[in-house]
């Protein structure tokens, strides 16, 4: 082996390895909360949506989550998840249906579709009843899309009322 061959080799094999990573997806999301508000301008009143600063019960607010595949390779199976805020319950059919979109009633750790969430109660007798839960039990919403090309981009939503 010639001197200095190895040193080549070990280089190469290290650029190789950070290009494949720089060639990765890199899905990035960001957040945002607004509530409708009606403006009046000119004398005409119009409905915007604006930053939810503060809320009041009764309120509601949407939430945004935008996602943008800054990578370079197509990213597979891409993950939003966002928890309903305590204090707030989930609008039924209020979701973007884009994906697959599941819901969870304990906090996370199991999902699935909005009418197959069910729960158990114990009955008089120590018998068991299950129960489907109501959007107000919502804890979690959680989003699966199949495919981000690279450079693409996209938002979900969903609405909440202030308790």
């Amino acid at each position: 082996m010639k001197k200095g061959t190895l040193g080549s080799v070990m280089f190469f094999s290290m650029f190789l390895l950070s290009s494949l990573a720089l060639a990765e997806p890199k899905v990035e999301i960001k957040i945002k909360a607004e509530k409708e508000t009606i403006v009046v301008k000119n004398g005409q009143k119009t409905k915007k949506m604006l930053p939810a600063k503060k809320v009041a019960s009764g309120e509601t607010i949407q939430y945004t989550l935008s996602y943008k595949n800054s990578g370079k390779e197509t990213a597979t199976e891409v993950v939003i998840s966002d928890p309903i805020p305590e204090g707030t319950s989930y609008v039924t059919g209020s979701a973007t249906e884009t994906g697959d979109l599941t819901f969870s009633i304990d906090g996370g750790k199991t999902y699935n579709k909005a009418p197959l969430l069910t729960y158990e109660v114990t009955m008089p007798g120590d018998k068991k009843e299950k129960r489907t839960a109501g959007s107000d039990q919502y804890t979690n919403i959680r989003w699966i899309i199949d495919k981000v090309g690279p450079g693409s981009d996209g938002k979900v939503s969903f609405k909440v009322n202030v308790k």
